[in-house]
């Protein structure tokens, strides 16, 4: 609801205590808190829950029921955790954020900036997907990330001055192509997620799991005109408030195609598989209660 000045306000209250009580507690106090929360999540929302087991029952066949059922209780637990941690994450500087992660795979985004035609970083809702972007931010300058504003304008403001003192700068998802064309012409950074569902006329049917699932092709038709590669990137938890950042190969356009339509098709399909390997190892910390597939309804 957009127009509901009074429960926006209410929100905001309660994020600003939330956020008080969290930034009282250690970092890892503030993740088990997240945890808390996300296990009375699942206990209380039987809607996200269907859809997440219908999910796996389709994405992951070979589990058991009582293997999705533990798998789905674990992943509501993770994004618990991962929004209090998040939030909680923002008492530190950029410089002490960064020192808490281990990187494996930085050559590859070097090696991508190095041909001087912009970047795609390429990510999921999966992890600390949030958290990913901010060593890049840091350590190679603004990252401009692709989003739509929260309905909420008091917490559209809050979350724009968080990404803002990470190097983020956020480019708002209608109408966003012309921008990103700018950005990667200009040598520059952009982040997105290609994981979720789109509108039909927006997107391209391609298997994800095995599954026809619409997905958007813009990642694709940006990087074949600007000839940017793209990097797969994501972030996981680790122990003590300490953060794992892993980045795959680049995967770099043609320079020559004959049919851009199928061009657009194997990159996307590329982007895809890279997703679905990470999601399969880190099944519980990926976004099963969102309806990804036409089946999952």
């Amino acid at each position: 609801m957009k127009n509901a000045p009074v429960r926006h306000r209410l929100e905001h209250l309660f994020y600003l205590v939330a956020r008080g009580i969290l930034l009282t507690l250690p970092h890892g106090g503030a993740r088990a808190a997240g945890s808390l929360l996300g296990r009375l999540a699942h206990r209380l929302d039987r809607r996200h829950r269907e859809v997440a087991r219908r999910n796996l029952a389709l994405a992951l066949p070979e589990l058991t029921e009582t293997e999705r059922h533990r798998l789905v209780a674990a992943c509501f637990r993770h994004f618990g955790s991962a929004l209090c941690d998040t939030i909680s994450a923002d008492r530190f500087s950029p410089a002490e954020l960064c020192r808490r992660f281990s990187y494996e795979g930085w050559e590859y985004l070097d090696e991508a900036e190095r041909r001087g035609k912009g970047v795609f970083l390429l990510g999921a809702h999966l992890g600390n997907w949030e958290l990913s972007g901010r060593p890049i931010g840091l350590y190679k300058g603004t990252l401009h990330t692709i989003a739509r504003p929260a309905d909420n304008p008091h917490l559209e403001d809050q979350l724009r001055r968080m990404r803002e003192r990470q190097s983020y700068e956020v480019i708002h998802k209608q109408g966003a192509a012309r921008r990103m064309l700018q950005v990667l012409r200009h040598g520059g950074r952009i982040g997105i997620l290609v994981d979720q569902r789109v509108q039909p006329r927006e997107g391209i049917t391609l298997p994800f799991f095995g599954h026809p699932a619409l997905t958007t092709p813009i990642v694709a038709r940006l990087s074949l005109r600007a000839g940017a590669p793209v990097v797969p990137v994501f972030a996981y938890p680790l122990p003590e408030g300490r953060y794992r950042w892993v980045a795959s190969p680049p995967i770099v356009p043609p320079e020559t195609f004959e049919d851009e339509e199928e061009a657009v098709r194997s990159l996307t399909l590329q982007y895809l598989e890279v997703t679905e390997r990470e999601i399969r190892a880190h099944p519980e910390m990926w976004l099963w209660m969102h309806r990804r597939w036409g089946e999952s309804r």
